[in-house]
């Protein structure tokens, strides 16, 4: 009698052991990222304000992911191998997908060296970018990852001993469709190419590379006038919308229908402040100009750092020669 209890309760026990042991191998990473529903099997994954630190691991920019036709569409992949592995957990574990597609919307390195944890998964994913993305990934994410490794401090363990893997599958021209996405090509600069993606039958658009609200437009890397134009664009794309697009922008919160054109304004008139300043005498040193329009345009360093260039800019074109 005894020895069959024994029995029961030493097999009970190694069924607990077991069921322990499989909840821990299926537990996320405590630094998981989150979802946020956007609609019906449409989820947003946010990103971190600013620009990667050791504390935010890069994980800056916000993803999408969108489960349509028996398709899971993930649109960027995370800022390291380290972010997609715990981007695919959470996924699985909480939604029970399996990506099945991989986009790369610009070469960003905050968006793309995640790739790796989905294309090298036991079922591996389809991974897409523009052709013209995919050539600046291979001249530029050399570069791109040894200035992120410095700005990860110790979180760039992430990122492994090699993290870039270039899109095989090249979308070409200036517009087209993918699956459940339609999807234009727009510049930052002349040659510098970002993708904007609408999902097909909703509100939802994501301008990666266009758009943000965590403060105004990155104009890093570039070209006032080029930007503005892609933005005027990009505002153009949704006048014969069904309905009032919402913007989901490459860091911040999403945006109402009005973000490309009060971002164009912003961007088109920065110059234009900064000539009127030097004509008048004041130093770069002096307080910038507030732009008009929301609030998030004059606010965080990218304001300040914005003014920099441009002024920088500007005192370069009219310099005597």
């Amino acid at each position: 009698m005894k020895q069959g209890f024994h029995r029961i309760v030493a097999h009970l026990c190694g069924l607990l052991g077991w069921v322990m042991a499989q909840s821990a191998l299926g537990a996320c990473p405590a630094d998981a990222p989150s979802l946020q529903a956007l609609g019906p099997d449409l989820w947003w994954i946010p990103g971190a304000a600013g620009d990667s630190t050791p504390a935010n691991r890069g994980r800056t920019d916000n993803l999408l992911v969108l489960r349509r036709d028996g398709r899971v569409w993930l649109m960027g992949s995370g800022a390291s191998p380290a972010a997609g592995h715990a981007l695919a957990c959470v996924l699985r574990e909480r939604l029970g997908w399996h990506v099945t597609d991989v986009v790369n919307p610009w070469a960003r390195p905050e968006v793309v060296l995640g790739n790796s944890a989905f294309t090298r998964a036991s079922t591996p994913a389809r991974l897409w970018a523009h052709d013209e993305v995919a050539q600046a990934m291979q001249r530029q994410c050399p570069r791109c990852v040894e200035r992120l490794h410095q700005r990860l401090g110790a979180a760039a363990v992430d990122l492994g001993p090699q993290p870039i893997v270039i899109p095989p599958l090249r979308l070409q021209g200036s517009q087209g469709t993918l699956g459940p996405w339609q999807w234009w090509r727009l510049e930052r600069a002349p040659g510098s190419v970002v993708t904007v993606w609408h999902v097909r039958g909703s509100a939802w658009w994501w301008a990666p590379g266009l758009l943000w609200s965590d403060g105004p437009p990155d104009l890093r890397d570039a070209h006032t006038a080029t930007l503005a134009s892609s933005l005027a664009q990009l505002d153009g794309l949704t006048h014969d919308a069904p309905e009032p697009p919402r913007w989901l922008p490459t860091q911040g919160e999403p945006l109402p229908s009005d973000a490309p054109h009060t971002q164009h304004l912003y961007v088109r008139h920065l110059p234009w402040l900064a000539q009127q300043r030097q004509d008048s005498g004041t130093l770069e040193t002096d307080p910038p100009p507030v732009p008009e329009g929301p609030a998030y345009l004059s606010q965080g360093e990218r304001a300040s750092l914005n003014w920099q260039r441009v002024w920088r800019q500007v005192e370069s074109a009219t310099a005597p020669r």
